[in-house]
């Protein structure tokens, strides 16, 4: 997952997850299902490693993640995925705050990890980087590097959010937003298409609505 934006606390939407999975195209995955080990949990899985790069609980429960370049352990040195943060948070029951504080973050490559259950947090190999409440996005530099697209993305989802009465059409909107191309630098770039890496899946989380859109444009539908 390579963008990840939150709008935490609107009256209209309390939650939205607008957030893109960047990754290599060969890399083994199933788009987003009721997981077979626990079937309160919705979201796409990694079939290399088991993890995940969203999920969600029935309840409200989620974690999010990007990786980071140059950060944390080196994956060919043994790191465990990255993946298993989400994975482990969904189906468990520490608070977020809890869950983030007992990550071994030297142990990882490099991560921005969100999670939330009422409470979001967002952490990192360095520990808790604070709560998210408002508007927020995270993308794939390190903490205090700056990347256009997290504007781009918090710019659109506060006015989507703004122009939008029905779930159903926020929803539809931010997935158009995410899986359009607009050409330019990763760092700008939303929509991610290079020869062998790019945007994989396109995810919105409204409330109870969990949508996926994937890179051949089949979208799926949970609630």
């Amino acid at each position: 997952m390579c963008l990840i934006a939150v709008a935490n606390g609107s009256q209209k939407f309390p939650l939205v997850i607008a957030a893109n999975r960047d990754e290599f195209y060969a890399r083994p995955t199933r788009p987003a299902h009721a997981w077979d080990d626990d079937p309160r949990v919705i979201g796409g899985r990694d079939l290399r490693a088991g993890g995940s790069w969203l999920a969600v609980r029935r309840g409200g429960r989620f974690a999010a993640i990007t990786n980071v370049r140059g950060a944390g352990r080196a994956e060919g040195e043994g790191a465990p995925s990255r993946g298993m943060l989400v994975a482990n948070f969904v189906r468990g029951d520490a608070s977020p705050m809890q869950y983030a504080r007992s990550i071994r973050g030297d142990e990882y490559a490099g991560f921005h990890l969100i999670v939330g259950d009422g409470e979001i947090v967002h952490c990192s190999n360095s520990g808790v980087l604070g709560t998210i409440d408002g508007m927020f996005a995270i993308s794939n530099a390190p903490p205090g590097v700056h990347w256009k697209k997290v504007d781009i993305a918090r710019e659109f989802v506060a006015k989507a959010i703004a122009r939008h009465e029905r779930a159903e059409d926020l929803a539809e909107d931010l997935l158009q937003f995410l899986s359009t191309p607009r050409g330019g630098p990763i760092e700008s770039e939303v929509f991610v298409t290079l020869p062998q890496y790019g945007t994989r899946s396109s995810t919105v989380i409204i409330g109870d609505i969990f949508v996926e859109r994937n890179r051949d444009g089949e979208t799926t539908w949970f609630r």
